[in-house]
């Protein structure tokens, strides 16, 4: 039966980590070593950790200075012993059978090295926003990366880039081909996923549903971006230049794809400027945009077909009349933070309207 390490990182988690932790010691798989990252809280996290450390014999405990889950799952993937590697995040629920039919789809298939498996989505009361289910399948990994496009997205029919929370590793891969998570305070699983995927041999879909993921509301997931954004955006852009924009040169969509997300981003760095973390009064601010826009080349980037509207209009306010960008950011930022969906699309559709001709 072969051992899954289950690598955890945490974060000022005092108040859910036991539940966390039980979730998990609860598997109907039996043979399992639990590694938790304490990533340098400042609340009782690690106190916490050390005292599940000696209530269950499974639970390791390694602690850190704050550096982000990349490097915290990095640390514990360095002491992990297991032939498997599984990441969940410390604040969703994984079901009682998953690791024992993840690692079932893993060893029934030969030569499998990746398992996808199906998520819900819900928000912290526990309503269902969505679900995320796949076909049983078996891919060959050439396959996948000569048409990367298909699994580009979470929400995607067969989506791998995302988190890795939905999927178990080979950790003799993982440490075979020094791959790490990447030291960028956000974007940092998608980074892994890509180096992962330059090697992976036979990816297994199932259809199993098996992890629960809570939504964070809008106000807490402002609040989750680091104020060096833009650094972990361009960061994921360059280890995708390495990684999946070398498997096919000929695949237009997945390029198209790439500089979609990539545009998308940006811009959301661009939007957080207005965050409190940033301190920025208006002038600051201003200069501060103009500076971002310079250093991610932006402008510079070719706008694809599949681009958003609302991202079309902001690439061609940034290339025809800069002037007129900090109040579209503004106008956005604020009918997002206050205003639900319906009206947020009638104010920025109105903000097109009145925009379109002055482009």
């Amino acid at each position: 039966m072969p051992l899954v390490s289950i690598i955890v990182p945490v974060y000022n988690m005092e108040n859910s980590i036991d539940a966390s932790v039980k979730n998990l010691v609860t598997q109907d798989y039996p043979n399992t070593e639990i590694i938790l990252v304490d990533d340098g809280s400042t609340d009782d996290s690690l106190k916490r950790c050390l005292g599940l450390a000696q209530e269950y014999s499974c639970v390791k405990v390694i602690h850190s200075e704050n550096k982000g889950s990349g490097p915290a799952r990095n640390a514990g993937i360095e002491i992990a012993r297991g032939h498997y590697a599984y990441f969940p995040d410390a604040d969703d629920l994984l079901d009682t059978n998953a690791i024992a039919i993840m690692v079932q789809a893993m060893i029934t298939i030969e030569g499998c090295d990746l398992v996808v498996f199906g998520f819900w989505s819900k928000n912290i009361k526990g309503r269902i926003l969505s679900v995320q289910r796949y076909s049983d399948s078996v891919q060959h990994g050439n396959k996948i990366r000569n048409s990367y496009s298909n699994y580009m997205t979470t929400f995607s029919q067969w989506g791998i880039q995302g988190a890795p929370w939905n999927k178990l590793f080979d950790l003799n891969v993982i440490k075979n081909n020094h791959i790490v998570f990447p030291s960028l305070r956000r974007h940092q699983d998608e980074g892994f996923i890509a180096r992962y995927m330059c090697v992976a041999k036979k990816v297994h879909f199932i259809k199993d549903v098996l992890y629960t993921y809570f939504v964070n509301d809008l106000k807490k997931e402002w609040q989750k971006y680091p104020v060096d954004y833009l650094d972990a955006v361009i960061g994921l852009n360059n280890i995708r230049k390495e990684t999946i924009l070398t498997w096919n040169p000929n695949d237009i969509l997945t390029h198209n794809m790439v500089q979609r997300e990539y545009i998308c981003n940006v811009i959301k760095s661009l939007e957080l400027s207005f965050s409190p973390k940033m301190a920025l009064v208006t002038k600051s601010r201003k200069i501060w945009i103009n500076q971002a826009i310079s250093k991610s080349s932006i402008g510079d980037v070719e706008i694809p077909l599949i681009l958003g509207w609302y991202q079309k209009i902001i690439m061609k306010i940034i290339i025809h009349n800069k002037i007129l960008l900090y109040y579209a950011l503004k106008v956005k930022v604020l009918v997002e933070k206050y205003y639900p969906f319906n009206e947020v699309f009638l104010s920025i559709n109105k903000m097109w309207l009145t925009l379109k001709n002055d482009i």
